[in-house]
């Protein structure tokens, strides 16, 4: 069964990447919201990836 097609939206982004220092990606993260006036609407930490 193929699965079904992802949904898009305009202006909204799937980021996915490697790695494994969660402490310092939020960090990162919180800190260019905050620069960029940008509003993050979720994400999810793995264990060595986020969403």
């Amino acid at each position: 069964m193929a699965r079904r097609p992802r949904l898009d939206m305009a202006g909204f982004h799937h980021i996915v990447n490697r790695g494994v220092a969660r402490d310092k990606y939020l960090e990162i993260l919180c800190k260019a919201c905050k620069t960029y006036k940008v509003n993050v609407h979720d994400y999810c930490l793995m264990d060595n990836h986020y969403h």
